[in-house]
């Protein structure tokens, strides 16, 4: 490999971005139990932890048999203990079962 090359290929590297920049969007989903006050209880913990959460930042799915609910909220994230500290409550919470 021609040294050319190999300085194209670390400058190229180099301008790819690593990880998540902060502040950002990002969507945290809970699969739970279909419950009156699961969504609820979710957008709860969201705002808790990201202040700027409103409820147009959600959206909500049913499995086919309904017995269990996908929540999709888009959190603005000032930084990544921000968003630890949600998925941590969030998994500790006794409805949910999935995080992504």
């Amino acid at each position: 490999m021609k040294e050319k090359d190999l300085t194209e290929i670390i400058a190229k590297q180099e301008e790819k971005p690593q990880g998540l920049t902060f502040p950002c969007h990002y969507p945290v989903k809970a699969l739970g139990k279909n419950t009156n006050s699961f969504l609820q209880e979710v957008l709860f913990i969201a705002q808790k932890h990201c202040k700027n959460t409103q409820q147009c930042d959600v959206s909500c799915k049913l499995s086919r048999n309904g017995k269990y609910q996908s929540v999709t909220i888009n959190v603005y994230a000032e930084n990544r203990q921000q968003l630890e500290n949600l998925f941590a409550e969030l998994q500790q919470h006794n409805d949910v079962k999935w995080l992504l």
